[in-house]
C-alpha cells in the first residue's frame, strides 16, 4: 500500500471516534488538545498536494509515513521523490506572529498575547532526514540527496524570520524548482528504482496505535452508547422492523450499526464479543447481535459463548 494521498491518520480517527462518544462536558482537556493538534496537522497537510502538483509532472509523492528506527519511530508529513532529489516536507499549521528566538526555538505569539514555544521545525526535519538516510543505507539502497523543507500552511501565519528552507506553502513549488535546477553529483534515478524504494518505505510504514480510552483515562460509564443517525449525528437510531430508523429525521438504514462498530474498533481495538457489541449498540438481543456480526463476514475465533470477532476490515 502506498500513501500517495493525504489521509486521516489512525490516531486522528481514534480521537474523533472517542470525542463523538462523549458528552461535551465529559471530554477531558488533554483529549481536546490532542485532537486539536492532530486535526491542525491534517488540515495543513491537505494543502500540500495542490502546491506540489505545480512542480514538474515526473515525481512520486508519499504522505504521512511513519517508519521504525532502532527502538523508536520517526514520521514525515510528506516525501516528494524527483529524479534528482528527494524532499522531506515538514508541515506547520500555525497562525499568528512566528519567530525564532535566541535558543533556536519557534515562538508563536497569538493575537491575545499568549506565547507558545515549539522545537525548531527545521531541526526536526533534519533529524528525519538523518534517520531516513541511515535506514535506507542500512537496507542497501542508493538514493539522491535528501533535502528538508519546513512549510507553513496557515493563511494567517506571520513569519518574522527569513530562511530559504522555512517558507509559506505558496513558495514551495518555486523552492523545489530552484533545487532541481542545481547540479548534483549523483546520476538521475529512474522510476523503477524509485518504485522499489517507495515499495520498501510503504511496507515498513506503521500507523501509530494507541489504546485511546486508557490513554485518556475515560470512565466507561461516560461512553455514549447506541447507533447514531449519520445525518443527525448524535441522535440515537431505534431498531424497527429489521432496520434502523432515526426518530428525528426518519432516515432508515439497515447497515447503520456498521459505523458504530467501526467506532468501537477505533476506541477499544478491533476485537469484539457478542456481549460487548450488545453493550455498545445498546439494547438489542443476543440473537440480533449475532446476526449483525455474522453479516459483516469478518474473521472470528472461539465457540458460541466465547466467540470473538475481528473488526479490522472496518478500519481499512
Amino acid at each position: 500500500m502506498t500513501h500517495d494521498s493525504v489521509r486521516k491518520s489512525l490516531y486522528l480517527r481514534q480521537l474523533e471516534a472517542l470525542i463523538i462518544r462523549l458528552s461535551p462536558h465529559d471530554i477531558p482537556q488533554d483529549l481536546e488538545n490532542a485532537y486539536g493538534r492532530e486535526l491542525s496537522g491534517y488540515t495543513g497537510e491537505k494543502q500540500l498536494p495542490y502546491h506540489l502538483h505545480m512542480v514538474q509532472k515526473e515525481k512520486m509523492l508519499l504522505y504521512g509515513i511513519r517508519l521504525p528506527w532502532q527502538k523508536h519511530y520517526f514520521q514525515m508529513d510528506n516525501l516528494s521523490f524527483f529524479l534528482k532529489k528527494i524532499f522531506i516536507c515538514e508541515v506547520e499549521h500555525l497562525k499568528g506572529k512566528l519567530f525564532i528566538n535566541e535558543a533556536d526555538q519557534l515562538v508563536q505569539e497569538h493575537e491575545d498575547g499568549k506565547i507558545e514555544i515549539y522545537d525548531h521545525p527545521l531541526l526536526q526535519a533534519k533529524f528525519q532526514q538523518e534517520k531516513l538516510e541511515a535506514l535506507l543505507t542500512l537496507h542497501g539502497f542508493s538514493f539522491p540527496p535528501i533535502h528538508p523543507i519546513v512549510v507553513f500552511t496557515h493563511p494567517n501565519a506571520n513569519l518574522n524570520f527569513k530562511h530559504p528552507d522555512i517558507i509559506p506553502v505558496q513558495q514551495l513549488p518555486l523552492r523545489i524548482k530552484l533545487f532541481l535546477q542545481e547540479p548534483t553529483a549523483n546520476n538521475e534515478y529512474n522510476y523503477t528504482e524509485y518504485r522499489h524504494l517507495i515499495n520498501f518505505i510503504s511496507a515498513h510504514h506503521q500507523e501509530r496505535k494507541v489504546n485511546i480510552h486508557e490513554k485518556f483515562k475515560i470512565d466507561l460509564r461516560k461512553i455514549v452508547r447506541g447507533v447514531f443517525c449519520p445525518s443527525c449525528q448524535n441522535v440515537k437510531a431505534i431498531r424497527i422492523y429489521g432496520t434502523w430508523q432515526c426518530p428525528k429525521c426518519g432516515i432508515k438504514d439497515k447497515m447503520m450499526h456498521v459505523h458504530a462498530l467501526k467506532e468501537w474498533a477505533l476506541i477499544f481495538g478491533p476485537v469484539i464479543t457478542n456481549k460487548q457489541a450488545r453493550w455498545f449498540l445498546d439494547g438489542i438481543s443476543i440473537d440480533l447481535t449475532k446476526r449483525l456480526l455474522r453479516q459483516l463476514n469478518c474473521p472470528f475465533v472461539g465457540s458460541y459463548r466465547d466467540r470473538k470477532y475481528d473488526l479490522t476490515i472496518l478500519l481499512n
